[in-house]
């Protein structure tokens, strides 16, 4: 089962880092590019999940409801254009809209009270697309923690020897 929590997580993780930002721009410019959102629900789909960037794929899935289950000639498509697509059947546990007390769960250990679920059918398709598709992924930038960070600088001082300039071995000053 999906939960709410999933979703923030994912929205933080890509508040959180420009890069993984980036890289679903560009997915989402080659599902335009290839005409995708003119096939019947595909315009409805929420990110539920990555990008997640291996070294020839990115990932992203995708969350529908039940009713909307996008047309799977865009699959095909996608297919023919050397992704892969998988549709999958799931549950998603939605926070009932409060309207009552009678709408909240009993209160839990921190004393909170929070709102009932309620299971709502739901189709998850997750896209693998080739990472080529994807034109301006930069590999050479990483974000850790939050922080982006250019692999070409950290390459230039390494190459320079930049850490032993600003670290210097002893002999290099003459102590021993």
């Amino acid at each position: 089962m999906k939960e709410i929590e999933e979703l923030k997580q994912t929205l933080d993780n890509l508040v959180d880092s420009s890069s993984d930002l980036n890289v679903l721009i560009d997915f989402e410019e080659v599902l335009d590019n290839l005409n995708i959102y003119s096939y019947k629900n595909w315009e409805y789909g929420e990110v539920i999940a990555g990008p997640e960037v291996t070294k020839y794929w990115i990932t992203v899935t995708l969350m529908y409801p039940y009713k909307l289950m996008p047309d799977p000639d865009a699959a095909m498509r996608l297919i023919k254009h050397g992704a892969r697509v998988f549709y999958g059947k799931e549950t998603f546990m939605e926070p009932m809209k409060i309207t009552s007390p009678d709408d909240l769960m009993a209160t839990d250990e921190n004393g909170k009270r929070k709102p009932k679920r309620l299971k709502k059918p739901i189709w998850l398709v997750t896209i693998e697309m080739p990472r080529q598709f994807v034109n301006d992924f930069d590999s050479n930038k990483i974000t850790i923690n939050g922080m982006d960070i250019d692999m070409s600088e950290v390459e230039d001082a390494y190459d320079s020897d930049y850490d032993n300039e600003m670290n210097p071995d002893k002999q290099d000053l003459g102590i021993e």
